[in-house]
This record gives structure tokens, sequence and C-alpha cells, in this order.
């Protein structure tokens, strides 16, 4: 025992020593100018260092940015939604005859005057002095269309309409076209609207239609009259492409169908043939297909097409043409419009 103790007293100055050294060593560290930078809460970078390392831009704006404008011609097909005098429901409950309400209207110049169509079919136009005065309004308004074509079928109050900055040199509508139905006979409602409008690449049909609503009618089945309807302007596009296998054809209107049913499959007809009409597939902003809601249903659906005859499939913008969807839409009219873009 006393010589360990003797033993831990003769080293004692040696650990002593060593721990001075240790301690002295430890205060005289200082960071190093790396660790220094590493520490300071904003780094220093220089102007190189960031130029070198950083995109012009990032790759996801580029992705989200829209396509370049390029020359076009735009065309427009809109349900106005009874621009007529019609019966309408006044406060109280009461009904009168009126025209489209002036709140209305102003909502419905501002979303065709906002798309600069250069031409503008449209759908639920009254008489050809209604669509004088959508002309005329459109005018004031700074969109100039000063060529037109009106038509209809049986009903006298719901027709269509077209107007063109380009010149109508053609007209073929057809507003008595009977068909048979359970013996009997019957006419299509609306008619078949055909201008021929002299487009920068050549004569295009344009071929308006508003087929029979999903009403229930006492006359017949809603739903077999509007196929038969669909069958009307199929047999009225064959004829045009049987003369002439390029015939340049654009279709559009409220089908008051859906795409998966009957009316709208003989509308397009057989996919390897001159005759098929091919669809435009436009969409709106939230890449959603629907073009009319039915506010007492709550139901939203796409009845608003347009089709296309083979001819003019090189010269479709499919980039261009899309559903225009102004959050105050409804204050207009129950249905979207439908933008198509045709290269000049």
């Amino acid at each position: 025992m006393l010589s360990s103790l003797k033993s831990t007293f003769k080293s004692a100055p040696l650990i002593l020593l060593g721990a001075f050294f240790l301690c002295t060593s430890c205060k005289k560290i200082e960071p190093t100018s790396l660790e220094i930078s590493e520490s300071k809460v904003e780094p220093k970078i220089t102007t190189t260092t960031t130029k070198e390392k950083a995109p012009s831009k990032p790759q996801k704006a580029e992705a989200d940015e829209p396509a370049p404008e390029t020359p076009g011609i735009r065309f427009l097909s809109y349900n106005l939604k009874n621009y007529l005098t019609m019966s309408r429901y006044l406060k109280g409950g009461k009904k009168e005859d009126r025209s489209k309400p002036e709140e209305e209207i102003d909502v419905l110049i501002k979303i065709i005057v906002s798309e600069k169509p250069d031409i503008l079919g449209v759908c639920e136009i009254g008489t050809i002095d209604d669509l004088r005065d959508l002309q005329s309004r459109l005018k004031k308004a700074g969109l100039d269309l000063p060529h037109l074509e009106h038509a209809g079928g049986k009903d006298p109050t719901r027709r269509l309409g077209i107007l063109s900055d380009f010149p109508i040199i053609a007209r073929n509508s057809q507003e008595t076209l009977p068909y048979t139905l359970d013996g009997n006979e019957m006419f299509m409602s609306r008619g078949i609207l055909d201008a021929t409008i002299e487009l920068p690449r050549g004569p295009t049909h344009f071929i308006g239609v508003h087929l029979k609503s999903k009403r229930e009618v006492p006359d017949a089945d809603q739903a077999l009259m509007r196929l038969n309807e669909a069958q009307l302007l199929k047999k009225h596009c064959n004829a045009i492409i049987a003369k002439n296998a390029d015939a340049r054809i654009i279709v559009y209107g409220d089908m008051n169908e859906t795409k998966g049913e009957a009316p709208i499959k003989s509308i397009r007809g057989q996919r390897s043939t001159k005759s098929y009409l091919d669809d435009v597939w436009a969409k709106d902003s939230r890449a959603e297909f629907w073009t009319h809601y039915w506010k007492y249903q709550d139901q939203y659906a796409r009845f608003d097409y347009v089709f296309f005859s083979q001819a003019m499939k090189p010269e479709m913008d499919f980039r261009g043409c899309y559903i225009v969807d102004p959050v105050d839409f409804y204050d207009a009219s129950d249905h979207r419009a439908i933008m198509v873009k045709i290269v000049r």
C-alpha cells in the first residue's frame, strides 16, 4: 500500500503537466475559415456561383407556360339560352312575353367579345331581327361580324344563326326535314343551318344544329326524335361528301346528348370511311368536358360538340381549342361556349 502511494506521488507532476498542456491546447483551437462560413446564418454567395448553378427558368414554369399564340381562324360555337322573345316568369310568379333580360345579354356580349371569334355559330336565337340585334351589339362592343345566315325548322321560337367576318359564298340551310316515327310524319324541330364560308384555305361548310331537347313531349319519344334528327344531319353531311370526297365541313351545335349515345354515334359514322366526322374534344381550364349545367337537377353534362370532316383534320389547331369557362358563364347562358381554332 505504501509503495503504491509513493509511486503515485512520484508520477503526479507528470500527470498535472499533461493536464495543463491538454487544457492549454483546447483553448488555442480556433475554427477554420471554412467552418466560419458554414456556421453563418446568411452565407455569402458570389454572383458568379449563383449564375452558374441556377437555370434561367425552372423546368416546372416552362411546362406550365401556355403555348405561343399562332395566327388562326377562331370559331366560337355557343348556345345563347333563349336570345328571343318568349313567355318568362316575372317577380311575383307572373308570366309575360319578353326578350332575353338585358343583364344576361350584357354578360353574353362580354364573353363573346373577349374570345374575339372570326365566326360565331349560335343556337337558341329567335327571329332574324334577334340575330341582327346580336350582330349590332357585338359591333358596338368592338366585334364586327358583317355576314350572317339564319335558319330553323318546325319550331318557330328557337332557331339557328351564324355571324362571320369572312364572306358567306353559298347557302344550303334546310328548314323542312321530315321523318317517320311510329307511322307518323314528323319534322326536324330546328332544321339544319348550312353556310359555306370562304376561308383562306378554301370554302368550308359550317353546319349548325340544335337537336330535340330531353324534355318529354306528347307527340313521341324524345330520345327517338333526337336519334332521327341526328340521322337527318348525317344524311345531309354524307350528301356533301358524296359530291366532293375532300369537302371541308365543320358541324357544331347543341346535340342534347352525351357522347356514348346513339345520336352522337350516328353523327360521327364509321371511323374508316370518308364520311367519318371527328370530334374536337375541347376541354376547359381544369381539363373538364362538360358544356351544360342544368340547375334544377344540379346536373353537368357535355351536350355541345364541334365535329369536322377528314379534309379539315390537317388544319385543326387542337392546342387552340377549348371550352370557354369564365366564372360568370351562368349569368349569360346555361351552356358554355366552345372555341375552335383553324389554321389559316
